[in-house]
């Protein structure tokens, strides 16, 4: 049996084994300790998944000799980049199991928006009529929120494409979910018809109501008043609003830095008329137990709970609550069941959060969560963005626990066996290089239980058919 390891902090080296293999192995040093990223092996960035090979290309995608994310790199960062990694420690080497790159994973900042440069799109944020507040860009490459990353003058400042925001989902969005922008023009001047102003009434109900497409629509109940707009648009962003965000300081050549966003909350309540198309959704939380086995000679703990906290900007309709593996297509397991997990009607009109319960049977560990409103057809949007389906990474999983210290004098091993997206792979994985085939991770993290098979894939096991 090997030992687990749990480390974080700042990427001091990284390296690839095999240039030329888009799934290639890599060496990574945190903490003074060098871990080897098996091949295959997906990482976890704030918006997307990422092979170590594609942290390696440049913005028009040629392979360049350093990642420019460690801090031993021939020109290294102005700013360090971090890493959280979980693994096992096999046969004297530190194996990666799951990898998360950020920039620090709990850093965000908070405030009133100041001001709106409109032709880069750029958000001063801090205190109400204080000092001139934090730099904020969104690291839009598709161009959902506002201005693409590459589209009028905010192009002469180039940003990361790694560390974008996600494309598929609504990572900028009202407390609720429905997905908010930042106007290309000043609406005093000329209006933005992706970001319409009309989409946004103003006064007192500015800050929470419902978007109805026609007057006959009924509002959301919770003192949510219908406001005749544009659901398939987002609602756009003013001076004063309260927002907070979260992204990676972006060096600027003319001095400074600003703040390269893939995330931001707006202190907003917007809702969709009940049973409307379309329907919005997010998820704030999701956590998965990972049970592993029960090993004869370690006291240990294990746990099966899912935890999932999210929003709705329709309470009248349940959400069906799924894990799967996203590059295997729709395999995964249902917490939720048919009937669906309900939104609040509370004070926090359309959160849903459930816990299901720990110490039940094994379930199959998987890459991500899906939550998708019941009834909703699940169109695409003209934004690109599905209406009424969210799918992010499992935010963090529980790991099995020593309950009696000193025995066997290590860590209990995480069962990666029970990883299905590590142990079945399979499936393509659209990466920035292209199309690839992901195979089962070499060298595999391994558990070293004797009885690690039964955990993983084959016929009856616990990655089948959950």
């Amino acid at each position: 049996m090997e030992p687990s390891f749990a480390i974080s902090g700042e990427i001091e080296a990284f390296t690839l084994d095999t240039p030329g293999n888009p799934v290639s192995a890599a060496k990574m040093t945190v903490s003074n300790i060098p871990v080897t990223l098996p091949t295959n092996l997906l990482v976890t960035m704030p918006g997307k998944y990422m092979t170590p090979h594609d942290l390696f290309l440049d913005a028009a995608g040629a392979m360049q000799a350093a990642s420019g994310l460690a801090l031993s790199d021939p020109v290294p960062p102005k700013t360090a980049f971090e890493a959280e990694i979980i693994g096992n420690i096999v046969a004297g080497d530190y194996i990666a199991g799951v990898v998360h790159i950020s920039q620090g994973a709990l850093h965000s900042g908070a405030g009133f928006i100041q001001q709106i440069d409109y032709a880069t799109g750029e958000m001063r944020i801090g205190a109400k009529s204080g000092a001139a507040g934090a730099r904020v860009r969104l690291n839009d490459v598709t161009g959902v929120y506002g201005l693409r990353n590459d589209e009028g003058a905010k192009a002469a400042l180039a940003m990361d494409a790694r560390f974008e925001l996600d494309p598929e989902n609504s990572p900028i969005h009202a407390k609720t979910g429905f997905p908010v922008c930042v106007p290309r023009s000043d609406p005093a001047i000329a209006d933005d018809p992706k970001c319409p102003s009309a989409n946004r009434p103003v006064g007192t109900d500015a800050y929470r109501f419902t978007c109805v497409r026609t007057a006959g629509e009924a509002a959301a109940s919770g003192n949510a008043p219908a406001h005749l707009c544009n659901p398939d648009l987002p609602i756009l962003l003013r001076v004063d609003d309260y927002v907070t965000y979260a992204g990676i300081l972006q060096p600027d050549p003319a001095g400074g830095f600003l703040i390269s966003a893939y995330g931001l909350d707006a202190e907003l309540g917007v809702y969709t008329s009940p049973g409307a198309e379309p329907v919005y959704v997010f998820i704030e939380e999701a956590l998965q137990g990972t049970k592993g086995e029960r090993f004869p000679d370690i006291p240990q703990e294990e746990t099966t709970r899912f935890r999932i906290v999210g929003f709705s900007t329709d309470p009248t309709r349940s959400v069906d609550v799924r894990i799967a593996d996203s590059d295997r297509g729709n395999i995964g397991f249902s917490f939720s069941g048919p009937a669906g997990l309900s939104p609040s009607n509370g004070p926090q009109l359309g959160r849903f959060r459930n816990t299901w319960p720990s110490k039940d049977n094994a379930r199959a560990v998987r890459r991500d969560v899906e939550v998708a409103v019941i009834g909703s057809p699940h169109a695409v949007l003209p934004t690109g963005l599905t209406s009424g389906s969210y799918t992010a990474p499992i935010s963090e999983y529980i790991y099995p626990e020593i309950t009696t210290f000193g025995v066997p004098g290590y860590p209990s091993p995480v069962s990666f066996e029970n990883f299905c997206f590590l142990t079945n792979a399979g499936g393509t994985f659209i990466a920035a290089s292209g199309p690839v085939a992901l195979s089962s991770p070499s060298p595999f993290p391994a558990s070293g239980h004797p009885l690690s098979q039964e955990i993983g894939a084959g016929p009856g096991r616990v990655c089948d058919g959950q």
